[in-house]
């Protein structure tokens, strides 16, 4: 099933720039589950509950890894540690088109009940937050893959920022995020992807669950991220050479870096993927016995209905 809308951006960084408002969730998987019965709910039941809600632009899920700080040279008095407890280990990310759009996911049955309800079965916190609109820009993506499934093709990094002491101003550092950080990076030739996500000043998650802690692990929470592919992991100990280096030190006081292992696309330009329809192991299924039929448009909105059109559904 072709996953851009047919009026819609033609490559992957016009597609996400189209969107005025993104969301971003740090989740904690529940300590009492194993990581990898958490990161399968949140894929195949938690996630397919999102493509049958209207609204959405864009859908993804990145699974993390631990953080690396071995990654970078000293830089100034920047904190590149953090405790085990606080690092998430998945951020979901979506994207809208407008604030219209957001406000017909925030009515519907499954984001104002269903989908919080179900956040407990897996998650054990949860911190999400709204983008400034317009806030969030990919600034380069030569990789232009719009629904990206399962290992990453490429060695991709969420980098968490978190300000300085001292820093008060939450616009002026997300202007040095995005202008004498992200922008510098994205101009760096083996630099293949990067997104840059101002964040508000955390006081609560903007998307709550009952039964789910939101309050902030640790004293760190983030202001900005990027989402940032390389070539190979080497290139980010070359990346602080294109920055003037003490105006970083002077607003970021942590950054922390947290491999990204593998991707799921589960809404592209609107429309749910076949993963975010069926599932991944479904999908896997069907691509291994050489099945395309079974993701021709015919069949799938037989098996689903309107639930294969996604943000059309707004349109009509």
């Amino acid at each position: 099933m072709d996953d851009a809308s047919p009026s819609g951006p033609a490559n992957t960084v016009d597609r996400e720039n189209a969107a005025e408002l993104s969301l971003t969730s740090f989740c904690w998987w529940r300590e009492d589950l194993p990581p990898e019965v958490c990161e399968d709910y949140w894929r195949d039941v938690h996630g397919i509950m999102f493509a049958r809600a209207p609204g959405l632009w864009q859908y993804r899920q990145l699974r993390l890894g631990a953080n690396r700080p071995d990654l970078w040279p000293e830089i100034g008095s920047i904190s590149f540690d953090v405790p085990t407890a606080a690092q998430p280990q998945g951020i979901p990310h979506g994207l809208f088109l407008s604030g219209a759009d957001l406000t017909a996911f925030g009515d519907n049955p499954l984001p104002r009940q269903a989908i919080p309800d179900d956040a407990q079965t897996f998650l054990g916190r949860i911190g999400a937050l709204l983008s400034p609109p317009h806030g969030g820009r990919t600034l380069v993506d030569r990789i232009d893959d719009p629904a990206v499934q399962g290992v990453v093709p490429a060695p991709t990094f969420a980098l968490c920022f978190a300000p300085a002491p001292g820093v008060t101003s939450a616009e002026d550092f997300h202007h040095v995020l995005a202008e004498r950080v992200a922008r510098p990076w994205s101009e760096h030739p083996d630099v293949l992807r990067l997104r840059v996500e101002p964040l508000p000043p955390y006081e609560s998650s903007a998307m709550s669950s009952p039964g789910v802690p939101h309050a902030w692990p640790g004293d760190t929470p983030y202001l900005g991220w990027i989402e940032l592919v390389v070539r190979e992991e080497g290139v980010l100990g070359a990346l602080p050479e294109h920055l003037a280096t003490d105006a970083l030190s002077r607003h970021v006081g942590a950054l922390h870096t947290y491999p990204v292992r593998e991707v799921y696309t589960i809404i592209s330009a609107g429309r749910p993927t076949d993963v975010g329809l069926r599932g991944y192991p479904a999908v896997r299924t069907i691509d291994a016995v050489g099945a395309d039929a079974q993701h021709s448009g015919a069949v799938l909105e037989h098996l689903f209905g309107d639930a294969v059109r996604g943000l059309d559904r707004l349109r009509e």
